[in-house]
């Protein structure tokens, strides 16, 4: 007995299936409550560019609103701008999103919206979490205009608008590399523009939308440069000349807690004290640079921007770092009528470790 005993403990025959039987439970709850996180994050993303669009929408309609004839230069519009930004929201088919609340206070000229709703899980349930609660808040200025005088904001018109959504079949919390995409040209020995879905890249935030673009790409071809450049052309019509804007947003990929929240950013308009910083900014060789330009055609062609010049001809902006998204608006004025480009481009260390953007809108007067 004794013997047949020890035979039975050092028979390790079906170990491997049992181990497997008892760990399987867990992996599968593992792998489901990944999902139900990333579906989550996804409905999240979708519910804050509604705030952030309704917001928007309501600071113009104040702005409107505020400025006719007889309007009470007192009244408090709180009911307006929640009235607008609850429609965007509640307005969300979304298989999966419940609950769907919106609060919105007004003071010293700024809008903050509020939305809370709950996102179904389809594992965790299993534990006793069937929901997650999703929290989103986003703020915008508003103008409170003279009655009777004509809107100072919100006039301008919509040209162009990229947000990197569609054209592509990127799926959530992940990315690719494409070339000459939905009008953007890019250069045939540069990577191209990263269309990314990947929230913890941008301080677990994109900003609208589900996806945002990175131009430190990768390279699938020999001599390739991993810093690219896009560009599109506005020809048909051509540009009339007055007043245009330009509207984008940045965020830095890799982010240095030594520079905390300052923006690290410069218009060719900034005085001379932004562009020392941009400098001095040097910390792992400006690997979030981005470089934005605005030309127009001279005979077939256009000049090639240079990468890492400060105040380069036609440069208009240029980002180094930021922690957050934050939006760049450029003014811009056209003196004769022609056929001009905008053109971003990364131009800090070649690492593919870039600056994020998105939301790029091109505006005649300024963006709404």
């Amino acid at each position: 007995m004794p013997g047949l005993f020890r035979s039975f403990l050092k028979d390790v025959r079906g170990v491997s299936a049992l181990m497997f039987g008892l760990a399987a439970p867990a992996l599968v709850l593992a792998v489901g409550g990944g999902i139900d996180l990333s579906q989550a994050a996804a409905r999240r993303q979708l519910i804050a560019t509604e705030v952030e669009l309704g917001c928007r929408e309501a600071s113009m309609d104040i702005d409107v609103l505020s400025r006719k004839t007889g309007a009470d230069p007192k009244k408090d519009y709180t009911s307006v701008a929640n009235a607008k930004i609850k429609d965007r929201v509640t307005g969300i088919s979304q298989s999966g999103v419940t609950g769907i609340t919106v609060s919105t206070t007004l003071a010293n000229n700024v809008i903050t919206a509020v939305a809370a709703a709950t996102s179904a899980n389809a594992f965790a349930g299993v534990l006793g979490y069937s929901t997650i609660a999703l929290r989103i808040e986003r703020k915008c200025n508003y103008v409170v205009g003279t009655p009777g005088t004509p809107p100072s904001t919100g006039t301008g018109k919509v040209l162009f608008v990229e947000s990197f959504e569609s054209g592509h079949n990127v799926a959530s919390n992940s990315w690719t590399v494409l070339k000459n995409w939905n009008g953007w040209t890019t250069q045939s020995n540069q990577g191209g523009i990263e269309i990314n879905g990947i929230p913890e890249l941008a301080a677990n935030t994109i900003r609208f939308g589900n996806f945002f673009a990175e131009l430190d790409s990768h390279c699938y071809t020999s001599g390739c440069s991993t810093n690219s450049s896009m560009w599109r052309e506005f020809s048909n019509p051509q540009l009339e000349p007055g007043d245009y804007e330009l509207s984008y947003w940045y965020i830095s990929r890799e982010r240095n807690p030594a520079y905390g929240s300052e923006v690290i950013c410069a218009k060719k308009t900034d005085p001379q004290a932004a562009w020392d910083r941009i400098k001095t900014a040097d910390w792992r060789e400006r690997t979030n640079r981005i470089e934005v330009f605005f030309q127009k055609k001279s005979g077939s062609s256009y000049t090639t921007p240079t990468k890492d010049v400060d105040k380069a001809t036609d440069q208009v902006d240029v980002c180094v770092h930021t922690d957050k998204w934050t939006e760049r608006k450029i003014s811009l004025k056209v003196t004769t009528k022609g056929t001009y480009r905008i053109f971003f481009q990364a131009a800090g260390r070649e690492d593919t470790y870039g600056g994020l953007i998105d939301y790029i809108r091109f505006c005649s007067g300024s963006c709404p």
